[in-house]
């Protein structure tokens, strides 16, 4: 009960945001588990560069802390949303808001141990998916 109250105290353009947030990272999450890497990539490409004449003017209106904030939150009460969905789906979101995100793919091998991570980037900076760890960036998106 205690999401769905916090849910009912946000103001609308916060809750459009949170409606937005939960589709795109459930759509994101099921087009992993069904289709290929490549496919999906593809098709979040396709998504997050398509903007619609009503979005253009909600274009900067949302701060970036916001939009990550939403999407971290939303994440947990979604069952393996991992950080690449995350980013996917934040990359998306991100474009739709009038923010130009690169999603990096990086790897890690310390100590014998293989890690991967996603997250994504606006003009250089970590806008989510930060971490301490000095991943080496394989992919850029």
């Amino acid at each position: 009960m205690g999401i769905f109250l916090d849910f009912i105290k946000l103001s609308y353009q916060e809750k459009i945001l949170a409606s937005e947030s939960l589709f795109w990272v459930m759509v994101v999450r099921v087009m992993i588990w069904i289709f290929p890497f490549s496919f999906v990539q593809k098709r979040v490409q396709k998504i997050a560069t398509y903007l619609s004449p009503d979005e253009l003017d909600k274009v900067h209106k949302v701060r970036i802390e916001r939009i990550r904030m939403m999407i971290v939150v939303i994440s947990r009460y979604i069952p393996r949303a991992t950080c690449l969905v995350q980013a996917m789906a934040g990359h998306i979101l991100f474009s739709r808001y009038g923010y130009n995100t690169i999603i990096k793919i990086g790897v890690l091998n310390e100590d014998g141990v293989f890690e991967a991570h996603a997250w994504l980037e606006h003009s250089g900076d970590v806008v989510l998916g930060e971490s301490e760890k000095n991943y080496k960036t394989i992919l850029g998106i």
